[in-house]
């Protein structure tokens, strides 16, 4: 999970908000210098950033904004949810997590669209990434299925939608009941977003 850097800890926590804020200034102000107003729109327009992590099927999703659903493709995930048998409130809210209903979202790992799958993972389903209709049916359908391999345990689905089937397996194996402790701190947070 990418995070604000930490401060002192001895610092006041005004200090503390001011320094953040000013980091988050400077950085708008080169992000806008260094790609113009369009860039700067994009940038503040995709609540969705990923970043590697340590392995190359998983990507660290980070909500930077909190932007309210397009209501078209909110109607269209809800509408894939019911169709394929998974919680319409859940589904819409990990939609809202990985792309904030952006049907152009593109992450730095190369994630794409509305559902934010990678490319391999739209071929391999049959998704067309760019095509909100397609992406949402596809990653309601993935759900679905992520579910039942999980025995209908929808933790385990989004973890394994976000870090990788393999990734929660080991998790579940070192850790048994206690397995999201095991997965990253990234995965833990996604689920806990999600599932409320």
């Amino acid at each position: 999970m990418i995070t604000p850097t930490t401060l002192h800890s001895n610092r006041p926590a005004t200090q503390k908000k001011a320094a953040g804020w000013s980091a988050m200034l400077a950085g708008s102000v080169a992000g806008l210098a260094l790609t113009g107003f369009m860039g700067f729109q994009t940038f503040f327009a995709t609540p969705h950033t990923a970043a590697t992590a340590a392995s190359p099927s998983r990507t660290v999703q980070v909500q930077t904004a909190s932007i309210a659903a397009n209501s078209s493709y909110e109607s269209v995930a809800r509408a894939a949810a019911l169709r394929h048998g998974i919680s319409p409130d859940l589904f819409v809210r990990q939609i809202q997590q990985e792309s904030g209903f952006n049907p152009n979202a593109r992450s730095s790992v190369g994630a794409i669209g509305i559902a934010q799958f990678m490319p391999g993972t739209a071929a391999a389903l049959g998704v067309n990434p760019y095509d909100p209709n397609s992406a949402l049916d596809g990653a309601a359908r993935h759900m679905a299925d992520l579910s039942r391999m999980y025995g209908g345990n929808y933790a385990k689905a989004l973890a394994a939608y976000n870090a990788g089937p393999g990734n929660v397996n080991a998790a579940v194996n070192a850790g048994g009941a206690n397995w999201l402790a095991y997965t990253p701190a990234e995965t833990q947070h996604y689920v806990h977003t999600i599932m409320g």
